[in-house]
């Protein structure tokens, strides 16, 4: 009886060692099975396939990308977020080492910061993983693979982020002022009757030619930063100021494209500033006003937006206003909302699943695609124009975007200098574009924007 116990007794310890040697090598398995899944995460991670979409095979090359090239326009823009955010990350944490940390300052060209990965809070928790998702192994002071002009060469990818200006053309302009030629009208075939008289030749014909002149009118924003920002605020603080020096640049240009004027008393009452960017350049309004007597301003007559005015304003055009995919509308908050109440596009019967009792909102009106901006005022008078503040009328734009060219001499760009004047004791963080909108000439011919005026 005691020699069956005492077998019992190895049998239940070896099995005990087979099931603890068994859960090891599972262990083990599991360990191996989680390591290459990782790995193949890695290798196929979306940094990963970002570095490929843009050909790059090293970190320093991708952030030399310019992801606004037309050249990566089948980039999908995940792909392009991750990039831009990988450079604002690098160009947070420079700002950071030079404001707060003393670093050398930017003065002819964009120094290079060899703290930026170590010597802050930011680059460490931040910048640092960044690189690693991206497959960097560069663990030193970063100046091998931070380009030396990095900041001047992807600040203008955040114009990707334009409304209204997005809509338009863009050209680059390699001087300024920069003319470009332009077709003014076709020709139209005649008959020709048999003969073999010269006197009956049908005279040559030409089509008409014409340009556009591109003249960079430049556009500045500032803010000044004080020395004594601490590093814990610092990432935050800068970042703000860096986006909205950025985005200064944006809402200026948006602004003036829809509200300029180049007269010496521009054509709003409010606008009295020689500095203020709606003197930049005549901006789609004041063109459709200078235009009136050839239909480019339709009245609402002091009532609400109606379907049947708004193809007034279309049929206007003559031939500028057929193909839809040329045409946008540009709409303020307010003036949209009564388009979102068009019965016409409100229930289900007359606009079928894309009615806005479903959608609650509105991408489209008779096929054209709607831009809302703050900078479509509401503050008009009868004529488009403000003479008071007590005005209080909408506009509507219609506008075939084919027809007019944004030129581009310099792309947005920051750079954050040392105040040298007394106190002294700051800095400086600014942006700089140069550039000009233009158009065909507006005529009885060329009709090519559309306002409407006088809008509830």
């Amino acid at each position: 009886m005691k020699t069956s116990v005492t077998k019992l007794e190895k049998r239940i310890s070896a099995a005990e060692t087979a099931q603890k040697n068994y859960e090891s090598e599972r262990e083990k398995l599991l360990l191996q099975n989680r390591n290459n899944n990782s790995q193949v995460r890695h290798m196929g991670s979306d940094e990963q396939k970002a570095m490929s979409a843009f050909r790059c095979t090293h970190v320093k090359d991708l952030i030399n990308v310019n992801t606004a090239d037309p050249r990566f326009q089948h980039v999908p823009m995940h792909y392009k977020g991750l990039v831009r955010q990988l450079k604002e990350d690098v160009d947070i944490s420079r700002l950071i080492q030079q404001v707060v940390h003393g670093e050398a300052k930017d003065t002819d060209r964009i120094s290079k910061v060899k703290g930026m990965l170590t010597g802050n809070a930011y680059g460490r928790e931040v910048l640092a993983p960044r690189l690693k998702a991206f497959g960097s192994t560069v663990v030193g002071a970063g100046d091998e693979w931070v380009p030396t002009l990095v900041s001047a060469q992807y600040i203008e990818e955040f114009e990707l982020e334009r409304k209204v200006s997005g809509r338009f053309k863009q050209v680059t302009m390699p001087s300024s002022p920069f003319d470009l030629p332009v077709q003014r009208n076709v020709t139209v075939a005649r008959r020709q009757v048999e003969s073999c008289d010269p006197a009956d030749n049908v005279a040559a014909a030409n089509f008409g030619t014409s340009k556009i002149t591109l003249e960079a009118e430049k556009l500045v924003e500032h803010m000044c930063l004080p020395e004594e920002l601490n590093e814990d605020s610092a990432p935050q603080i800068l970042a703000l100021a860096r986006t909205e020096v950025v985005e200064a640049q944006e809402r200026a240009v948006e602004s003036a494209i829809l509200n300029g004027d180049t007269a010496v008393t521009h054509q709003d009452a409010d606008v009295t500033s020689a500095s203020d960017a709606r003197t930049a350049w005549d901006g789609l309004r004041k063109l459709a006003i200078a235009n009136s007597a050839n239909g480019s301003l339709i009245d609402f007559a002091a009532a609400a937006i109606t379907l049947a005015k708004t193809r007034s304003m279309r049929a206007a055009m003559g031939k500028f206003g057929v193909a839809v995919s040329d045409l946008v509308w540009v709409t303020s908050p307010n003036t949209y909302l009564q388009m979102l109440a068009l019965p016409e596009v409100t229930t289900v019967d007359q606009f079928g699943p894309q009615a806005t009792i479903l959608q609650g909102a509105l991408a489209a009106l008779d096929g054209i695609p709607i831009i809302i901006s703050e900078f479509q005022r509401e503050d008009l008078d009868a004529n488009a124009v403000n003479t008071a503040p007590s005005d209080a009328f909408k506009t509507l734009t219609l506008v075939n975007h084919k027809r007019f060219i944004w030129g581009v001499r310099r792309p947005i760009r920051v750079r954050a200098v040392q105040d040298p004047t007394p106190p002294g004791d700051r800095w400086i963080l600014a942006s700089w574009w140069r550039g000009d909108f233009q158009g065909h000439a507006q005529s009885a011919t060329e009709v090519s924007v559309v306002q409407g005026r006088n809008i509830l």
